[in-house]
């Protein structure tokens, strides 16, 4: 029985593994989980000093950030764009999970939590059965 159990987490710690996305950016190979919104480069999580200079123009947010409503406020002005970059710090993961509205959603890598937040809209990070991570912007 052990050795099953063994073989089957074996088999899906693999598994979890090949959701990743592989990304080129800065001549750099990243690997980015949709599942966990992780980067990790040669099988090593990378730090958050790291991402900063991956992703300059991003402000990052964790998902401890958000309150115990899963609420994040921010401000911005109605016609200003901020860039985003939601980063999960807990071990929470985010299978099915998708960005909402569409056109928060980044066009030029397809990482999942790469947004766009335009003006007073809101932003969420939403599950089909319900659950789901908002951006609130004031």
């Amino acid at each position: 029985m052990r050795k099953i159990l063994s073989v089957f987490l074996s088999v899906f710690l693999l598994s979890l593994s090949a959701f990743a996305k592989e990304i080129t950016i800065d001549k750099r190979t990243l690997n980015y989980s949709e599942d966990t919104l992780k980067f990790s480069e040669n099988n090593k999580d990378l730090s958050l000093d790291d991402i900063k200079k991956i992703f300059p123009g991003y402000e990052i947010i964790l998902i401890s950030d958000f309150d115990k409503n899963r609420k994040y406020t921010m401000k911005n002005s109605l016609f200003k764009t901020r860039k985003m970059l939601l980063l999960n710090d807990r071990k929470r993961t985010f299978h099915g999970f998708e960005i909402y509205p569409l056109t928060s959603r980044d066009k030029e890598y397809g990482i999942k939590s790469l947004i766009t937040v335009f003006g007073k809209k809101n932003v969420r990070l939403k599950h089909p059965g319900g659950d789901e991570f908002e951006i609130v912007v004031k």
